[in-house]
């Protein structure tokens, strides 16, 4: 056996001089390479964790808004047609002056509730998408500045 090793020029202090060398360079590897590589990708999965669950908090903003939206109009249009009835049934006991008086001032008012309704609808939508849109936004930066510039 010692032949083999003197025929190959094998030296066994070079040996353990090569194992003592990888070591350390494994070690500085795990330091410097493997170590922040993973921390970085523990974050990313956080940063896209977290994104997904903006979305879904923002999807339940929506449904919320939208219900809001439709309780606010049903409780408009029921108080307009309370308003109108009032008017028809005043209208009914009076001169036929203060009848077409009191439908008028009854459109007004419906007019004025739907006016009403048309602007909470529009303004829910367009607070719900503007806090899509930034949760997109949002989105969109962090994973493309995660992603390495080729």
């Amino acid at each position: 056996m010692e032949e083999i090793i003197h025929a190959f020029g094998i030296d066994w202090r070079l040996i353990v001089i090569q194992m003592f060398n990888f070591a350390i360079l494994l070690g500085v590897l795990w330091y410097f390479l493997y170590t922040p590589v993973l921390k970085t990708l523990n974050e990313r999965e956080a940063k896209i964790r977290k994104g997904v669950e903006d979305a879904e908090a923002a999807g339940e903003a929506l449904k919320r808004a939208e219900s809001e939206r439709a309780t606010v109009l049903g409780a408009a249009e029921v108080e307009a047609k309370g308003v109108v009835k009032n008017a028809e049934k005043r209208g009914e006991e009076k001169m036929l002056l203060l009848q077409q008086e009191a439908e008028r001032k009854a459109h007004t008012i419906l007019k004025d509730a739907e006016a009403q309704a048309i602007e909470l609808r529009e303004k829910s939508k367009r607070e719900s998408e503007a806090e899509i849109a930034r949760v997109a936004i949002l989105a969109a930066e962090k994973i493309l500045s995660g992603q390495p510039s080729k």
